[in-house]
């Protein structure tokens, strides 16, 4: 097989794979190659994507899997296409929530609502309905309440690699001699 055959095939598999993606080790399994050859044929066609200026799309990367994505810029123009197909929003308390669990996770619905100072059944119902979040297992607070953790969905919406991917954030502290208020 041709490499321009190979890079064809490539670009027709992130096509079909959709938002689920495929892996390096799926790709090498479909065209009969090794994995070294997979990652340099995806190499090669997300560097055609990426300085191609015609090109509308790009090769992304999330939990290991590889999909086609349309390009941030181009975002207004999609948007008008999808005005009414786009999902709502996230409230602010489901993103106060899904940052809880991304930096803190897994974390538990009281720990939650001790740090949003507010119920979160709610929010987290929705949050796992969309499946951004999941279960991760038992906490050791009493009572053993459900720990939470974000999934592979939340990684695609925001398009993140890893958790690594998330900003880095500050603590707050509060110095006894310094006010809090200004």
């Amino acid at each position: 097989m041709k490499l321009d055959e190979k890079i064809a095939l490539l670009e027709g598999l992130l096509f079909i794979s959709g938002d689920e993606g495929i892996s390096l080790k799926e790709i090498a399994h479909i065209l009969e190659i090794s994995e070294v050859e997979s990652n340099e044929l995806l190499l090669n066609l997300k560097t055609e994507y990426q300085t191609n200026k015609m090109r509308g799309l790009r090769i992304t990367t999330f939990a290991d899997k590889y999909r086609l994505t349309t390009k941030k810029e181009y975002y207004s123009f999609y948007l008008k296409l999808a005005n009414n197909k786009i999902e709502a929003r996230l409230s602010q308390a489901a993103l106060e929530t899904l940052a809880i669990i991304a930096y803190r996770g897994p974390i538990s619905k009281p720990e939650i609502e001790e740090l949003r100072g507010v119920n979160s059944d709610n929010v987290i119902q929705k949050l796992r309905a969309r499946e951004l979040i999941e279960e991760a297992g038992k906490s050791e607070l009493p009572g053993k309440p459900m720990t939470y953790q974000i999934t592979n969905e939340f990684l695609k919406v925001f398009n993140l690699t890893s958790l690594a991917d998330l900003p880095q954030i500050k603590e707050a502290t509060v110095d006894n001699n310094q006010e809090l208020f200004k």
